[in-house]
């Protein structure tokens, strides 16, 4: 029994046998809700919250309607009370059972993978328990978890194996994963370069930036709206740059910024991918890729260059067809 999880800054993603999650990334202070109807029409993943290591948290969506969002840069994040946090939910979310042993394959950021991935099997591996809460802060439900391997890729790599492994592991185009595979990931807050050479890693032009992911786009946007009168923050934008909503420029002025934008990742990209005509394939991934990809790939203006479909669950699709092959 497997569980593929990333546990993104924007989101997080989930595969297990027969279930996919994706939810945001997001834990806030649980308060008890004075009234409840019985009535309420959410499904778990919308109305989640649990307790963990002597805490309670609201988790993903519900945190944006009866708590304040906390999200944490650190580099510690992912070992730590939060991370873990995140982690056990989306077992939580997926399981069929209260008590489960399981092996698990996730991902680190590129420039994180290096010194944090022994800690996080350490974190990972062994016996942990989590409660379902209700709306009250009684538990409802008790989860206990046993991880006996962890297995932690750098998050790019889960775009390559979705993309060259069938859904039971297998390889199915080995003229690909021969040559050289780059994978643009663009996320919330960190944009992740990979590259591999007949799926060797080449650690010298991979790499992670924590500064030109979707998140600066927003902010750019925000600043642009206030110069025309608006006052909407960053944090409140991307359901409007998502299509739910419209804002209240033309949408000249918003291509503009999203073409500012993608020219500052290319400018990133060529800088680490000096030789990148000779490339065979670039996936260009991750849920920022929803908004910019068009004006990446325009860039780009390569065939090589191909935009990824369902982006935001690219990496953890090909966590777990890497584990079905590991772990047939």
């Amino acid at each position: 029994m497997f569980r593929a999880i990333d546990v993104g800054y924007g989101s997080v993603k989930g595969v297990s046998m027969n279930k996919e999650i994706e939810y945001p990334s997001a834990l806030g202070k649980f308060r008890p809700v004075r009234f409840t109807s019985g009535m309420e029409q959410n499904d778990l993943i919308d109305r989640l919250c649990v307790s963990y290591n002597g805490k309670k948290y609201y988790v993903g969506n519900i945190t944006y309607v009866q708590s304040t969002p906390m999200a944490t840069m650190s580099n510690n994040r992912f070992i730590d009370n939060e991370g873990m946090t995140l982690m056990l939910s989306s077992l939580l979310l997926m399981s069929d059972y209260q008590a489960e042993t399981l092996n698990v394959v996730t991902g680190l950021p590129v420039n994180e993978y290096a010194n944090l991935k022994d800690k996080y099997v350490d974190a990972l591996k062994g016996e942990h328990h989590i409660k379902l809460l209700d709306f009250n802060g009684d538990p409802s439900k008790f989860f206990a978890f046993t991880i006996e391997t962890a297995k932690i890729l750098p998050q790019p790599m889960g775009t390559i194996f979705n993309e060259i492994l069938d859904p039971y592991g297998n390889l199915i185009d080995p003229t690909l994963a021969k040559g050289r595979i780059a994978v643009l990931d663009i996320g919330k807050y960190t944009v992740d370069l990979v590259l591999t050479d007949g799926l060797q890693f080449v650690d010298k032009s991979s790499i992670s930036f924590n500064d030109i992911g979707l998140f600066d786009t927003f902010k750019d946007l925000s600043l642009l709206l206030k110069k025309e009168g608006y006052d909407i923050p960053p944090d409140s934008l991307e359901p409007y740059v998502k299509g739910k909503s419209n804002l209240p420029i033309s949408k000249d002025k918003i291509i503009d910024v999203f073409e500012s934008q993608a020219d500052k990742i290319i400018s990133r990209v060529h800088n680490i991918w000096a030789d990148i005509w000779n490339f065979d394939r670039i996936f260009i991934t991750g849920g920022g890729s929803i908004i910019l990809g068009k004006y990446l790939q325009k860039m780009f203006d390569s065939d090589k260059v191909q935009l990824c479909k369902n982006p935001t669950m690219t990496n953890v699709r090909g966590y777990s067809k890497f584990a079905k092959r590991k772990w047939k």
